[in-house]
Order: structure tokens, then C-alpha cells, then sequence
């Protein structure tokens, strides 16, 4: 059976970024990501959006960061304490959030069990020009 075709993609893997912006190393191994639909790579191409699935290993710190796209996470499971903006609560699964662009949004997972998500993104009015700038760490994460 196929696990990925023009419109569809399934039983992937999450894995490590080797790098990404201006964020530490220790970061990125905390970090899981599989690109799912997006703008170019191997994935279900579309120029206007990117989902991914997203994972942080439990303890994990998410600085605050910041970037040109609004972003929207569907928290799948794990638990974390979160500061979106001006506003603080605790995601967890069923918890649905909207950061809009250059909002500074950040993350710690209280949770024994990795913080799972799926983050839609997409290039607002068209404006493709969002994916050139990536995401920047606006503090340090260690």
C-alpha cells in the first residue's frame, strides 16, 4: 500500500532538524518535525500553506519566538505551559491556538510525555513572501 501519494501522506516519522535559524542545538534535539503539506520538499506541495507535525521531548523550554506568518496549533497530546502575546494558559490536547504574525508566543512542556501538535501556517492574502523569513528565537531557550 502507498504511504504517500499526490494528495495524501500517512505512517510518517517525525525527525530531528540538523539546523534551523538562529536556534541552539539543544533545541533542535528536543525537537521533532515531519513536514506534511508545504510550499516545496518532498511533501504534498501547496505554494500557500505548511502543516506540519510537531513534537518537543517532555522538559523542554521553547523560547520566545517570533515570526512573518500567522500560525495555528492543534495540540494532540503531552501538556504545556504556554505564553501566546500578552496571554498565558496550558495547552493540551483539544487545545487550539491562533498566534498572528510577529506575535512573540513561547512554550515549556510540564508534561512526562512529549508535547504533540500539528501547526498550520500560511502566507496571509497570498503573500508568499512569508516563507523567506524563518521563525527567530527572540531569548535564549537553555
Amino acid at each position: 500500500m502507498q504511504e504517500q501519494g499526490k494528495y495524501f501522506i500517512k505512517n510518517y516519522d517525525l525527525a530531528h532538524m540538523s539546523s534551523y535559524s538562529n536556534y541552539p542545538q539543544s533545541l533542535l534535539d528536543s525537537m521533532r518535525v515531519k513536514g506534511l503539506i508545504n510550499p516545496g520538499g518532498n511533501e504534498i506541495r501547496d505554494p500557500d500553506i505548511n502543516i506540519s507535525a510537531f513534537a518537543l521531548d517532555p522538559g523542554t523550554y521553547y523560547a520566545a519566538h517570533a515570526h512573518s506568518f500567522p500560525e495555528v496549533y492543534i495540540f494532540l497530546g503531552g501538556v504545556a505551559e504556554c505564553e501566546w502575546g500578552d496571554e498565558e494558559f496550558v495547552a493540551e490536547a483539544g487545545t487550539v491556538t491562533h498566534c498572528p504574525p510577529n506575535v512573540s508566543h513561547a512554550m515549556r512542556v510540564i508534561s512526562s510525555e512529549s508535547l504533540r501538535s500539528i501547526i498550520i501556517s500560511w502566507a496571509p492574502k497570498g503573500d508568499r513572501s512569508v516563507w523567506k523569513t524563518p521563525s527567530v528565537l527572540l531569548e535564549n531557550s537553555d
